[in-house]
């Protein structure tokens, strides 16, 4: 498709809003209340009118139309739309709902959602994903566009990670100056859950392993130095990147986020392996076996300063571990009661207490499933719950095909396969994908690796869009 130049400066202005929405939705305690999904809807949907509308005064096509995402628009469509049918008044389609309390009692919905207006609300949040997700592939289908993109994401991690330990250390363990009711000692940014905010320093970890691995094997995009020195330590150089990506290591450490660091440090390694499968100079292949051999020497050096809480948490492992089983049986009790149609979204704080019971403890809320993949079949049936499962599967095949395919390194392309990686393995214990803040990052990654594996498929095609 051809060079249109105001689509090209409409793409520039984007970068902005779009990467400043990503940086702010943490300090709103992670944007985990409807309010700030309010909110953060409302200007991303802003900025999605400002593209659509000057596109269409243009008369500009989208570099990537909405023909290019049929499928996994179409099985997010599908998802949306029964988010529609589970607020309809149609509940006596569900069974009746029994209740732990008192097995005679049979509990009816007007409603498949125990909970339509929650529902609405998760209709609200996965249209905004779905939007964000479009106008990030916009924006970065240009591969230098691209680039400034995921470092402005990597660099808003890494000074929300300096941010974490400057309350952590200075200013009294608090969450950004509001004291802490929980999770004392452990660095939590603006986050209210300590393994949500590893999560994010995750991701992040897995872009600095990855910007790094790029300037060590490939030339500068712009003009620069290329010599050892200016790799190392002229502008966007290794030792430059290096240190943000010691600070997130080391933050990571202190969330004491035991799963959150195993699925980071599963991110970082798999990048680094897959950076080695393909062909490099052998300064370069040097380069990459010491960042392999500098992960666990840095996660100690973070044990070493932050790791009293964690390696404690290491030793209760087994005891969690046996409380985490007992509440997944019940979840999946859930699910075999509702197969199909599930609960309504965002309706498990809502519709677990039915099925709440020892040995799980009753002194906790339990408002969360501690499994997005369980949270998904019990809200929305095992066939639409499945449907983020699948769409996110499409995009990991399509980004595997494609960096196969690809003759050199892909600094992108590998971003995007390491988040996955990092997501799909702390989702399987925890939430985190169930927080707006993470959301927001995962599908940006996400978005900006699929635009890369995208341009893949036509090499040569110009650089400015």
């Amino acid at each position: 498709m051809r060079y249109h130049s105001q689509r090209f400066r409409l793409n520039n202005q984007l970068v902005w809003p779009i990467a400043g929405i990503v940086f702010l939705a943490p300090f709103a305690f992670g944007s985990t209340k409807p309010a700030f999904w309010l909110l953060w809807a409302m200007l991303i949907s802003l900025c999605g009118a400002a593209l659509f509308g000057r596109m269409a005064l243009a008369k500009a096509r989208f570099r990537v139309g909405p023909r290019h995402l049929a499928v996994p628009f179409g099985l997010f469509a599908a998802l949306g739309a029964y988010m529609i049918v589970q607020i309809l008044p149609i509940g006596g389609l569900a069974p009746s709902v029994p209740t732990i309390a008192d097995p005679q009692a049979m509990i009816d919905s007007a409603t498949i959602s125990l909970t339509p207006g929650d529902t609405l609300l998760a209709l609200l949040r996965w249209g905004t994903y779905g939007l964000l997700f479009f106008l990030v592939v916009q924006i970065t289908s240009n591969p230098q566009r691209a680039r400034i993109f995921i470092q402005l994401i990597y660099w808003a991690i890494v000074l929300h990670a300096v941010i974490s330990l400057l309350f952590l250390l200075q200013f009294g363990d608090t969450i950004l100056g509001i004291p802490k009711w929980k999770y004392f000692g452990s660095a939590m940014g603006g986050f209210i859950n300590r393994n949500s905010f590893a999560t994010f320093l995750a991701f992040g970890s897995v872009l600095g392993i990855n910007l790094m691995i790029e300037r060590m094997t490939e030339k500068p995009q712009e003009k620069g130095d290329t010599s050892v020195f200016g790799t190392y330590f002229g502008r966007n150089g290794v030792a430059i990147l290096g240190l943000g990506w010691l600070i997130l290591v080391i933050t990571l450490v202190a969330t004491n986020s035991r799963m959150g660091l195993f699925a980071g440090l599963c991110g970082m390694i798999a990048s680094l392996l897959l950076a080695l499968a393909k062909r490099t100079g052998e300064g370069s292949r040097r380069g990459i076996w010491l960042l392999l051999f500098a992960i666990p020497a840095l996660t100690g050096l973070g044990l070493l300063g932050f790791g009293t809480i964690f390696l404690e948490r290491l030793g209760s492992i087994g005891e969690a571990s046996d409380v985490r089983l007992e509440l997944y049986g019940q979840v999946m009790e859930m699910i075999r009661d509702r197969p199909l149609l599930g609960f309504g979204g965002n309706s498990f704080e809502y519709a677990y207490p039915l099925f709440h019971q020892a040995p799980v403890s009753v002194d906790l809320v339990w408002d969360k499933a501690h499994s997005t993949y369980l949270a998904l079949w019990a809200e929305y049936g095992l066939v639409f719950g499945s449907l983020p499962l699948v769409i996110t599967g499409l995009i990991l095949f399509e980004l595997a095909l494609a960096y196969v395919r690809a003759s050199g390194q892909e600094m992108l392309v590998r971003c995007g396969l390491g988040t996955i990686l990092v997501a799909a393995v702390h989702s399987l214990v925890d939430f985190s994908l169930e927080i707006q803040a993470v959301t927001f990052v995962f599908v940006a990654i996400l978005a900006t690796a699929w635009a890369r594996q995208f341009e893949l498929r036509r090499p040569g095609e110009g650089e400015r869009r």
